[in-house]
């Protein structure tokens, strides 16, 4: 038997004030506003194309929006739309982009708008046939070390706000480090320059090793402009007299020793350069990241915010993360999923609908099953394996990873059943605001057929 809504139709008239009022309009005084729908009854498909390839359909909403006027006077009142939306259910409303002056007994004020938004809630999610449906499934195994095993992954950074989960959980204490090494940029500026030779040791990050690269050295102050020759000595660049510029760049030990001349009073002298090496960070034992890079730890959860202090000149970096996880909570061990990642237009890889818990080849517990063994839960991509005793050793964990249709993440469709069709009933509602400072409403019915494509 097929499923369908049918919601009630909602109220289509406000009217007060003298006058009277008319169907789907508001008359006040003189003046009545009313709004006309092109089409009033509309069939609305819930999704068009096939996964993975969807997309969520606009309907089309027309109609012309009119001021009247009744009295007698030649300069009638002129009114502006204040807003415009359109309410489902009695519950949702959208708002629209509809908006003009209306002169009172003039031309009408038209629209066309295309619209979607209302098609990712119910009931159109419902009828919608792709929606919480699993695509393709793929199996994963994990090794679950001791706790307290130090460990090690990579991760891509692109100069940018970074967040990693890390899947070995808790995370000691102190015990957090991350290092992207490759070529960075710095600058540094030397406030205030008159004349004489200055000698400045530039930064070049926390690592010992780290170097400054041949070649990249750039001083500007003012119209002066210099670099290092790429054997260690300071010279003019291009476009700069001869003289000006003198000294040189241990490019070791960041010692840069410079004079500058032509300048005709204190300035501050800019000095760019390029640092070969790497950049690291751990975390403070207190939540924050250190060293070269600025960020937070969440030691429970895995969770790791980050960015590094300079641009690094080539991106992506590997940024090699490690760090210790934390001994047992009594008989229970963690392991963070990945989190969902977008496989295409309302398409998640979504990891842990079944989770297994095994020792060498034995099943020993499952999300779908406990043994007398282990149970394990699944929350929040976080899977806690409890053991009734001590923990196994050698154990490791197999999960799914679904790729899903997921347009709406905080509905499960399969709470509510699959429909085959609904009709949705609601409005198209006006508010004008008068020069008078009055206020008028009007509202036109509409229905929408919800059809799956």
């Amino acid at each position: 038997m097929k499923k369908v809504w049918v919601l009630a139709a909602l109220g289509l008239l406000a009217s007060c004030g003298g006058g009277g009022s008319g169907t789907g309009g508001e008359v006040k005084g003189f003046y009545s506003l009313s709004v006309s729908l092109d089409q009033s009854d509309i069939s609305s498909p819930a999704v068009s194309g096939s996964p993975p390839d969807i997309s969520i359909p606009p309907d089309t909403i027309s109609g012309k929006v009119s001021l009247a006027y009744s009295g007698t006077s030649s300069t009638p009142l002129k009114g502006v739309i204040k807003r415009a939306q359109l309410c489902i259910e009695g519950r949702s409303c959208y708002s629209l982009s509809v908006g003009g002056v209306l002169t009172a007994n003039g031309n009408p004020i038209s629209f066309t708008l295309s619209l979607n938004d209302y098609k990712f809630n119910l009931p159109w999610i419902a009828v919608n046939p792709y929606e919480d449906t699993v695509l393709a499934t793929e199996e994963k195994m994990v090794s679950l070390p001791p706790p307290g095993t130090s460990l090690k992954q990579e991760v891509q950074y692109f100069n940018t706000d970074s967040t990693v989960s890390l899947p070995y959980v808790p995370v000691v204490e102190n015990s957090l480090m991350l290092i992207g090494a490759g070529d960075f940029s710095k600058s540094y500026t030397y406030g205030g320059y008159t004349s004489g030779r200055i000698n400045v040791y530039l930064p070049k990050g926390s690592d010992t090793k780290n170097q400054i690269k041949p070649g990249s050295v750039e001083l500007t102050a003012g119209t002066i402009k210099c670099k290092d020759d790429g054997a260690g000595k300071i010279v003019e660049d291009v476009g700069t007299s001869s003289g000006a510029c003198s000294g040189s760049i241990d490019y070791i030990s960041g010692l840069l020793s410079f004079q500058l001349t032509g300048l005709s009073g204190a300035t501050d002298v800019k000095i760019d350069y390029v640092v070969s090496g790497a950049q690291r960070c751990g975390d403070d034992g207190n939540g924050k990241l250190v060293g070269d890079c600025t960020g937070s730890v969440d030691y429970q959860t895995g969770k790791v915010s980050y960015r590094f202090n300079d641009n690094f000149v080539a991106v992506p970096v590997e940024v090699e993360i490690s760090w210790t996880q934390k001994d047992a909570s009594g008989n229970t061990i963690t392991y963070v999923l990945p989190p969902p990642t977008m496989a295409g237009p309302y398409v998640y890889q979504v990891s842990g609908r079944v989770v297994e818990v095994y020792q060498g080849t034995t099943l020993l517990c499952s999300n779908r099953s406990a043994s007398k063994v282990c149970s394990v839960s699944v929350s929040n991509n976080v899977v806690s394996i409890s053991f009734s005793g001590g923990v196994l050793p050698n154990l490791s964990l197999k999960y799914s990873q679904d790729t899903k249709v997921d347009i709406n993440p905080s509905i499960d469709v399969n709470t509510y059943g699959r429909l085959s069709s609904a009709a949705v009933s609601g409005y198209v509602e006006v508010e004008v605001k008068l020069e008078s400072g009055e206020t008028l409403r009007a509202r036109s019915p509409i229905t929408f057929r919800v059809v799956p494509k």
